[in-house]
């Protein structure tokens, strides 16, 4: 079994020192076990900066620097739990969209992750990602992913390539559409037979309202548990003996085609 750890929290708009703090005093207020996975929300140290030509230049940083990948360094040195954080990289003058992870024995990352798919506002701006990113977490097998990402269930199998297991989806996603947010989740989790863990903020900014509703799906699309609209920590223990006994069982993904595998043939109209 291992334990996971989701943080939902109301970001204050571009202020990091306020948002260090709150995640530390939302850790605080729950027993933390060393060995699990600590998962924040979407550039959870800024908010969603998603028009870095505004001039807010203190919200981004360079490469594996800055006052965030410190934060984040030490957090996991001092929870004994891996932690996952995103927040905006600006690297060769472009900026990203960026998953990091680090470990409580190593300063520096375990692996990072640039969102493949920037939202609409975002790619005036930021450059995408190419390329899937995994760690190792327990005996699970992690892909990381990021908000906008979920609609696109192509990447979500392509990562199946590398035997995954387990799904991180950190998101700001706005209240305006919180009733897809649980139903993508569920079904990237089903179509892979995965567990999915989906962290949502809570609160507003400049531009629009979060209603948070992360949750932890299991392998069938079962809510493992979820939270409201209150910051909070969501926690669960999920189980790789679980996963393992649900994919022999019935075994979807043996049958999966690959999509070049399909002809593309002209019909009759």
């Amino acid at each position: 079994m291992a334990k996971v750890y989701l943080v939902q929290m109301d970001i204050l708009w571009c202020n990091k020192t306020a948002n260090f703090e709150t995640v530390r005093r939302l850790l605080q207020s729950k027993t933390i076990e060393k060995g699990g996975l600590i998962v924040l929300p979407e550039m959870f140290a800024t908010g969603f900066v998603g028009r870095p030509k505004e001039g807010i230049e203190e919200s981004f940083e360079h490469a594996e620097s800055g006052i965030t990948a410190s934060f984040l360094s030490k957090l996991s040195q001092e929870t004994g739990c891996l932690v996952q954080g995103s927040g905006i990289r600006k690297q060769n003058g472009q900026f990203r969209n960026h998953v990091s992870v680090y470990g409580p024995d190593s300063q520096t990352e375990i692996t990072s992750y640039d969102k493949i798919y920037p939202f609409h506002t975002e790619q005036k701006h930021f450059e995408a990602g190419e390329a899937i990113k995994t760690y190792k977490f327990d005996l699970f097998n992690v892909a990381p992913f990021i908000c906008y990402d979920l609609r696109f269930p192509e990447v979500f199998r392509a990562a199946m390539n590398y035997n995954i297991e387990l799904f991180t989806v950190v998101a700001s996603w706005p209240t305006s559409r919180e009733s897809q947010w649980a139903t993508l989740l569920k079904a990237r989790a089903i179509e892979n037979q995965c567990y999915v863990l989906g962290v949502n903020r809570i609160g507003e900014d400049p531009y629009t309202e979060y209603n948070g509703g992360s949750i932890i799906v299991g392998p069938t699309g079962d809510i493992i548990d979820s939270l409201g609209s209150e910051e909070g920590i969501l926690s669960a223990e999920i189980d790789y003996a679980i996963l393992r006994e649900k994919r022999q069982n019935f075994p979807v993904l043996k049958d999966a085609k690959p999509f070049f595998s399909f002809p593309i043939k002209k019909g009759v109209i």
